[in-house]
């Protein structure tokens, strides 16, 4: 007995492993699949001290003991393990690991073979929170039984509110369910709940969302988003939804989208709602979808689809874009590299929800050959040398079919989409169409020539034509044919020069000067007007033209050294001048146009330092200026005097921005639960990803902008139209921020629209409020949110109403 008990002590009190019936098996295999067998059910142990009970085949461990049976480990001051019944007490402080789950208590009862255990005055750690009881049971693989349990999602070691439930059953990985459910903020119960169920899995899993309720003078009371969320596989996912409005009645909708990497992509948005007006019931829906299909080389196939029934289904909508749409457009493309370029062809379907007609283009094919050198078309480009002068040739081409239609009549059919002209029955002079078809193909190419003379002077000629073949023209003629071309040359070339400083911070200033002079002209194609102009199909119908442009650009640019005289920095437009004018030979008098003037002057941001107020040493840090301003006119030659020069058209504008971080003390720290960081695996990435929300958490910077801008017919000091917006965002305290923004009419004295953003964050919980008004509308939303759990702890409601 001395003897076994020392075997055990010395060198087997690490493990106690089943001996194999068989222990000389017949082949190699075997003996390996016994020993991993062996190892697998094998009991390990540790102790400072152990007393083993020969008769009643006990261990009791003493000091510093464990105990490890597959993935399951017991760690406690002192321990108990009966060989006879498979059973493991411990005693004091106990820490028990489950797989993944780690529980630290007391008096732990563990059954090995069945790996069901209870323990006393429990806590334990999940993903997104933590959980309490006074007993804690495990009664299947991933089920754990709570009596008196709490749950949370606060980090701290005393939590400012917990959910305490009587009987509380913990799904690992799933869920967490209780009944009855008593929430508790800082020991004050504020809600009572007879059931109660947090999802806790990670990933996209199937379950309800969490409704809106809300009000606004349309609709009256509703209920929002009364929804049931469904993943399918790993690459889709769809949600149904049910909206629920006192006055009007009801909307339901079925939205999903999918992805699946190098393969295709899509979402989609099904509405259909029934809505009251007094006696009245009108059934509308809408239909959004998109879908993305990559093909074999390189071809892709796009579908997107937006059509409702009637804009009744978007009243009431707080969706700005809705409520002032005036039409929506579906899509159909197909794209398929051919050479160097793309052969296109699609088809369109336009709702005009303003004056209820449909245009459609059904289909439009288009094929543009990249501008390319001439030679390269009969010549291998590596045989050509680049010092020919016929090398800048160069050359483009495109070509495009369309059939498009306009419907205007109310119960059209699928034949008036495809094909159907017919004249208005309202219209006396029978001019006036119906329905109204047109088919035609555009075909245009160019040639270009360019070359640098004397090394500096940039000059560049080319010529442009165009024809089209449409099914008919204004007149009634068939298929019938116009065309078009042009000529046109430009020349201009650059001037700089640079003066450098040695003993000042600005190190050096540039300015750059740059003319240029291009010249246009065209036959006469006025005959062209006889055609129809349709989806990009027809050709320009103006008389002669001889035109020339001539403008004149300028550009100071600077370097200079920031405060520290070690950093450079660059600013490379800190001004700009241009000036242009055009020259219409045509004309008999007054040949030149008004010429056009824009100044600009954008230094941008500007570091000031840090400032510090105060005798606390309140730190201004990281401070910056930034301002931009840019100047507009039109100036007539004709009318220019030395009294007058006659400057018009006026447009200013300007913008001033500060920024910078402000200190914001935490006079309230909570000290964090940290009972389980010795007993976790060491992860980097998740310390990092801790590292940057407490950054993004405890950001401290501000910023204030101004922009103005206005329009003057004659006299900049008297404009006709004078705009001011403002935008603050800030933190008030460490744990209240604002952000406002406005648009005021300085001419008109009216607040055209205004909205402010506060939040207020409670530790682990936030809340969120925001007003905005514009003109006749007004809108509020109220969202308060568990920061851990945001789409299970959530509560919000908004009101919304137009004058």
């Amino acid at each position: 007995m001395i003897a076994a008990w020392l075997t055990i002590f010395v060198l087997g009190s690490q493990t106690v492993v089943p001996i194999p019936q068989n222990p000389l098996p017949d082949t190699l295999n075997v003996v390996n699949d016994s020993l991993k067998t062996a190892i697998q059910d094998s009991l390990f142990y540790t102790a400072d001290n152990a007393e083993y009970d020969y008769l009643d085949e006990k261990i009791f461990l003493f000091g510093s003991a464990g105990i490890r049976y597959q993935d399951s480990t017991i760690a406690s001051d002192s321990l108990l393990l009966n060989l006879k019944k498979d059973q493991a007490f411990s005693f004091g402080k106990t820490v028990l690991k489950d797989g993944d789950q780690i529980l630290i208590g007391r008096e732990v009862y563990y059954d090995i073979n069945t790996q069901m255990g209870m323990m006393s005055d429990g806590i334990s750690k999940l993903d997104k929170g933590y959980y309490y009881g006074a007993e804690i049971r495990k009664v299947d693989k991933d089920i754990y039984d709570v009596d008196n349990g709490r749950f949370t999602t606060c980090d701290g070691v005393e939590p400012d509110f917990w959910f305490w439930a009587k009987q509380l059953r913990l799904f690992r990985g799933d869920k967490i369910v209780g009944k009855p459910v008593v929430m508790y903020v800082n020991h004050f119960p504020v809600f009572y709940f007879p059931y109660l169920t947090f999802p806790i899995k990670r990933g996209r899993h199937a379950g309800f969302l969490m409704p809106e309720p809300g009000y606004n003078s349309f609709d009256g009371k509703i209920i929002r988003n009364i929804a049931y969320y469904y993943p399918i596989a790993d690459y889709a996912d769809i949600t149904a939804a049910l909206d629920l409005m006192e006055k009007t009645g009801w909307r339901s909708s079925l939205s999903g989208q999918y992805l699946k990497r190098y393969a295709y992509s899509g979402s989609f948005d099904m509405t259909y709602q029934q809505r009251y007006q007094g006696e009245l019931s009108n059934n509308d829906y809408a239909i959004r979808a998109t879908h993305h299909h990559e093909l074999a080389d390189k071809a892709a196939f796009d579908v997107n689809i937006d059509y409702v029934s009637s804009k009744r289904i978007w009243e009431g909508s707080d969706n700005v874009n809705e409520s002032l749409a005036q039409q929506v457009t579906s899509t159909l493309s197909y794209r398929k590299p051919i050479g160097s370029s793309f052969f296109n062809v699609g088809s369109t379907y336009t709702q005009d929800l303003q004056n209820d007609r449909v245009n459609v283009t059904l289909p439009s094919a288009s094929y543009r050959l990249a501008s390319r050198p001439l030679y390269e078309f009969f010549w291998n480009s590596d045989d050509v040398s680049k010092d020919n002068w016929w090398t800048n040739i160069g050359s483009n081409y495109n070509i495009q079919l369309t059939h498009s239609g306009l419907i205007s009549e109310k119960d059209f059919s699928f034949g008036d989409i495809i094909w159907d002209n017919s004249s208005d029955p309202t219209d006396t002079t029978g001019i006036a169409m119906l329905n109204q078809h047109n088919i035609g193909i555009r075909h245009n190419g160019g040639l270009s020539y360019s070359w640098k003379m004397l090394g500096w002077l940039n000059l560049a000629h080319g010529i442009s034509y165009q024809e089209a073949w449409f099914d008919r023209d204004k007149d009634g003629k068939k298929w019938v044919r116009g065309n078009h071309y042009s000529l046109n040359s430009s020349a201009n070339f650059n001037i700089y020069g640079i003066r450098n400083f040695q003993t000042s911070r600005i190190k050096s200033i540039r300015h750059l000067i740059n003319p240029s002079l291009s010249f246009s002209y065209a036959p006469d194609f006025s005959e062209n007007s006889r055609f129809y102009s349709f989806g990009g199909i027809g050709v320009p119908s103006g008389k002669r033209s001889r035109n020339m442009n001539i403008n004149l650009s300028q550009r100071w640019q600077l370097k200079y050294l920031e405060k520290d005289k070690k950093t450079e920095r660059r600013i490379s437009d800190l001004f700009s001048l241009s000036s242009g004018a055009s020259v219409d030979f045509e004309k008999e008098n007054k040949q030149l146009s008004n010429i056009s003037h824009r100044f600009s002057f954008r230094p941008g941001d500007y570091n000031l330092g840090n400032l510090d107020i105060g005798p606390a040493d309140f730190r201004l840090g990281s401070l910056k200026i930034g301002y931009n301003t840019d100047l507009s006119m039109t100036q007539d030659p004709h009318k220019i005097s030395f009294a007058d020069p006659y400057l018009r058209n006026y447009y200013f504008t300007q913008s001033l921005r500060f920024s910078g971080t402000a200190p914001y003390a935490d006079y309230f720290p909570r000290a964090k639960n940290d009972l389980f960081n010795a007993y976790l695996p060491a992860d980097s990435l998740s310390q990092k990803a801790e590292e940057l929300a407490d950054q993004s958490g405890s950001d401290d910077a501000w910023s204030l902008g101004i922009a103005h801008d206005l329009s003057a017919p004659k006299n900049l000091f008297d404009s006709n139209r004078s705009n001011l917006r403002l935008d603050a965002s800030l933190r008030i305290t460490a744990n209240w921020s604002l952000r406002y923004a406005n648009y005021y009419d300085l001419k008109k004295s009216e607040l055209l629209s205004q909205s402010i953003d506060i939040s207020r964050t409670l530790h682990c919980w936030k809340i969120d409020i925001s007003y905005t008004r514009r003109n006749e509308y007004w809108d509020y939303r109220i969202v308060f949110f568990n920061t851990s759990l945001p789409d299970a702890l959530r509560l919000q409601t908004r009101d919304s109403k137009r004058y």
